[in-house]
């Protein structure tokens, strides 16, 4: 299959067929012209002209008085309509967001003599054509409220988006963090390993933000979350640019709470942040260039739960070039770059429950190249054309100081931290000394290399149908995704592994062992992983814009996906591996447009779409490799004294794993449903307001299971009743039920936007929200398990009791505000407020088999929430005019005004006992001082919100 698409591919772009993802950098105007009585004007001349624009684009309207402009590259336009007999008139300031349509209906009046009559402040600001939900945000937006400085950060200001516990990669509609996608100058740069952000971006080389929340069109593919569009800047025919520093220290903010669990984040110690970037014509309306780069050096601060102190360094080298070159109006080429070359993360807390120190340092480099085409081929007809690669390189190793001590036993404690000894715990030439709750060993990635090659093209075209027009585009799409992923754990060189008696227990000593030391027993774990996976994806789709008069648009779409996952032993094993054709992935994406007062300011909507799961290839290295995986366990020596290389007790049990999974021959690909249904007015000049409902829930989930305790795995869609196990075929002697993976996310969301006139701009929304099921997503929060598709849930049946609920990023309640205003003594000031109520707590326990933090005592997220969490952050910045085009500009951005410390996680872990399930009702944990297994700190807070900060900046531009 793998030859035949790329074949398929290769002659449907040399055919011109189409594809996804290209109308992700451009935007359109389209409208219609009519004299002073209404009646349409056919041949008038409409001319577009936009500093983002080399030259201008000319279109005339056709008999029914209409006319559109396809392919704009996105910023702020002046449109001029003119027809011999009437005065010439020209809309100015209109706004041309990324793949959006700004509508601008002219009315010309007759005129004896030539005259030009200019308009402005009314450019649209509702989209009347689309119903795609989220928010946009420009460069002279979100340069002017305060928000981290990179383009996800300004995502969380979108409705409906909140943390799901993975970083800067948010929760886009109740999905996880690990089910976005991630397109940049149309690239899709997500992670291809686990569906996380790829590439990072500093705002000064940024045009424009989309966040995609919902109800987007056929040509959009992979995401069960949102999708995060971004446009790079570009050249112009004017020299351009701007250089910018950036700083804040410890002495600048405050410290989070210390917790008894974690011990403290203090902040951030130092950070310099510092640029240029410049842009201008190379021959002008001919070729454009832009280029920047920005280094940014970053220490924040830890200290472990005694108070051992751990800085974390972080250091990238940002960069971002662009080339556009104008083969005339109607055709353009642009080559960009983009990427972080450097990316080094040092000393980063592998864990800060401990008296010592575990830190891992990583070097995580980037690289982004694509080329891409577009041009007007006829008046009716455009094309679209590109192919890019997106790479990540990734590597990590453990620090200087790689053992600690956890107090996670009842009867052996100790008042001073105890060392671990070295790595190795029964081969080595010194004996180890061991505490408790002793874990040694850390993680090696030699490489876990991933790069995404894509091709892809688009043909639109305009066509009538008697009364209705249309609005076609089709497409298709090639990604060939590539992962190396070669780890272990460190320590032991080689050798074989043997038990107290001297006996071999594992022949082939794989390098790499870790162990952990409870009470009275631990256990030895090796690890090694040395795998390459691909997955080809083949895309088609077709789109209908279909135009029934002035008032009702419907969006039609249909997108078919076709995919094969593969690893290292795919071709041992033809059943290890995922292969899902055009029929097993069908995504109707339908939408209906009602402009119900009819004057382009009002729009009654509604959409249903299927979103397909773009699997990332965790799997693929992991169920389809050669990854080893084993679990040995050994009681203590006898009078319970701590185990030595000449004494380690007795092994008295072996738990084998990675031998590879198998895959159902019913699999189904994965998908998530969506609902969504909206109102919105412009109910003033610049002003407008909407309501939608939004209903999402997961169809078929993908993950893997056993039914005989964990002996034996096979990948499926969880759900029904085994009386045999499908992977040796054996009956059961008690059939094993597993239920349906569920996630049912209903949210009614408020908002009301001003856009920016008379100096001042400012958008208030409001979601009203319930996430609840039995499965989170990708990414499972609640034990931090970040391996899509093969996480540990749906494992055993005993897992899943108590598991439906409210689900981790459940939040109730979200009111966020963010704005600026710029002063008559022009000092510009922005903010971002936002209050958020709490998040669901679940009581965990141990299971007997996968460990601590596996098992739901209670029914999930039943135990209360979090407190809810409140913040308020303040931009100041005042311009100095230097010369007549040169500007500097002092910055404060001031977050957290209130120093709010509410808790963002808590600890969930209610007792260490282990168990399969909750039979004993007398079982004891929490704050039970009386309790041998319990956790003391239960509720008790994990991380907090960032605290107080002030950063400074300093930017000249010309």
């Amino acid at each position: 299959m793998r030859n035949l698409a790329k074949g398929l591919v290769a002659l449907a772009v040399a055919l011109v067929a189409a594809a996804p993802l290209m109308a992700q950098t451009t935007g359109r105007i389209e409208g219609r012209i009519v004299d002073a009585s209404g009646g349409v004007l056919p041949g008038a001349t409409v001319i577009v002209t936009s500093p983002s624009l080399a030259g201008s684009r000319t279109a005339v309207t056709d008999a029914a008085g209409r006319f559109r402009m396809p392919g704009l590259p996105a910023g702020t336009y002046r449109v001029k309509a003119e027809l011999a007999g009437f005065t010439t008139v020209e809309h100015a300031d209109i706004r041309v967001g990324l793949d959006s349509t700004a509508g601008v209906d002219v009315t010309l009046k007759p005129a004896s003599v030539s005259e030009t009559l200019t308009v402005t402040g009314e450019a649209p600001v509702i989209d009347v054509t689309s119903t795609t939900t989220g928010a946009s945000f420009t460069s002279d937006l979100f340069t002017t409220i305060p928000v981290a400085r990179t383009f996800q950060g300004m995502a969380f200001a979108a409705p409906g988006v909140v943390q799901g516990g993975l970083g800067t990669n948010p929760s886009v509609g109740g999905a996880s963090a690990a089910e976005n996608r991630y397109i940049l100058d149309g690239l899709d740069t997500t992670d291809g390993r686990f569906g996380t952000i790829g590439t990072a971006l500093p705002f000064e080389f940024i045009q424009e933000v989309e966040v995609k929340t919902g109800g987007y069109q056929a040509e959009y593919g992979g995401a069960m979350g949102g999708v995060l569009n971004v446009l790079t800047k570009s050249g112009s025919n004017d020299f351009h640019g701007d250089t910018f520093l950036y700083y804040t220290d410890d002495s600048l903010g405050g410290s989070s709470p210390a917790t008894a669990t974690v011990g403290q984040d203090k902040g951030i110690s130092k950070q310099y942040d510092f640029g240029i970037g410049v842009g201008g014509p190379l021959v002008k309306d001919k070729l454009w260039y832009y280029a920047a780069v920005n280094p940014t050096y970053t220490d924040r601060d830890f200290t472990t739960r005694q108070n051992l102190p751990i800085t974390r360094e972080a250091r990238s080298i940002l960069y971002s070039a662009k080339l556009t070159a104008q083969l005339n109006p109607n055709h353009r080429i642009v080559g960009s770059a983009f990427g972080d070359p450097k990316g080094e993360l040092n000393n980063a807390p592998a864990t800060r429950d401990s008296a010592g120190i575990l830190v891992q340092n990583s070097k995580t480099k980037t690289y982004n190249y694509q080329l891409m085409y577009d041009g007007i081929l006829s008046p009716n007809v455009f094309l679209e054309l590109a192919a890019g690669r997106a790479q990540i390189d990734d590597s990590e190793v453990p620090g200087a100081n790689v053992a600690w001590y956890e107090d996670r036993t009842t009867t052996r404690r100790f008042a001073s931290p105890q060392n671990c000894g070295d790595n190795s715990l029964l081969i080595g030439a010194t004996p180890p000394r061991f505490s408790p709750g002793c874990v040694g060993g850390t993680f090696v990635q030699e490489n876990g290399n991933t790069a995404r090659n894509e091709l892809r093209g688009a043909l639109s075209f305009f066509a009538k149908t008697g009364s209705l027009s249309h609005s076609f585009k089709v497409g298709t799409s090639y990604r060939q995704v590539k992962y190396t992923d070669w780890g272990h754990y460190p320590a032991p060189q080689g050798g074989v592994f043997r038990d107290s008696t001297g006996a071999i227990v594992d022949p082939d000593g794989i390098a790499g062992q870790r162990y952990t030391l409870r009470n009275g027993s631990y256990t030895l774990i090796e690890y090694d992983q040395n795998s390459k996976g691909e997955t080809d994806e083949l895309a088609f789709y077709v789109q209908d814009q279909v135009k029934i008069g002035d008032r009702i648009t419907l969006n039609l779409g249909l997108r078919f996906d076709s995919t094969e996952s593969t690893g290292e032993r795919s071709s041992e094993f033809p059943d290890r591996k995922l292969e899902f054709g055009f029929g097993d992935q069908i995504a109707p994406r339908l939408g209906v447009i009602i402009d119900v007062v009819g004057n382009g300011k009002s729009k009654l909507y509604g959409h249903y779409g299927k979103f397909y799961e773009s699997v990332p290839l965790d799997i693929n290295v992991r169920a389809f490799g050669k990854e080893q995986f084993n679990f040995y366990y050994f009681y203590y020596p006898a009078g319970g004294s701590l185990p030595t290389l000449q004494n380690p007790g007795t092994h008295y049990y072996t738990y084998a794993l990675g031998a590879g999974t198998g895959v159902d021959t019913n699999i189904k690909a994965p998908y998530s449903e969506e609902w969504v249904a909206g109102f919105d007015y412009e109910i003033a000049r610049n002003w407008s307001a909407g309501i939608k409902y939004i209903n999402r829930s997961l169809g078929n989930v993908v993950e893997d299971i056993s039914v005989d305790g964990g002996h034996t795995y096979f990948i499926t869609n969880p759900g029904g009743l085994y009386a045999s196990n499908p992977v040796t075929g054996e009956a059961l002697e008690d059939p094993v039920d597993f239920p349906l993976a569920e996630r049912n996310y209903r949210a009614l969301e408020f908002q009301i936007s001003k856009a920016f006139s008379n100096n001042w701009t400012m958008t208030a929304s409001y979601v009203n929200s319930k996430n609840e099921g039995n499965y989170g997503g990708l990414f499972r929060q609640d034990n931090g398990q970040l391996d899509p598709n093969i996480t540990s849930l749906f494992d055993l049946p005993s897992l899943l009791d108590g598991a439906y609920g409210l689900l981790n990023n459940d939040t109730t309640h979200q009111f966020k505000l963010y704005g600026s205003y710029q002063w008559p003594f022009k000092l510009i000031t922005g903010i971002n407020a936002r209050y958020l109520s709490g998040t669901p707590i679940s009581k965990l326990g141990a299971h007997t088999v996968y460990g601590r933090r596996e098992r739901f005592i209670t029914p999930r997220g039943s135990e209360g929430r979090t407190d809810s969490l409140s913040g308020l952050d303040l931009h100041l910045s005042y311009p100095i005019n230097v010369g007549q085009r040169s500007k500097l500009q002092l910055i404060a951005d001031v977050f957290n005004v209130t120093n709010s410390d509410s808790p963002l996680t808590v600890d969930q872990e209610w007792t260490t006992r282990g168990a399969t399930s909750t039979t004993d009702p007398n079982e004891c944990g929490g704050t039970d001082p009386g309790c041998p297994n319990a956790n003391v700190n239960y509720g008790k807070a994990l991380t907090y919100q960032d605290p107080f900060n002030v950063r400074f900046g300093v930017k000249f531009s010309w």
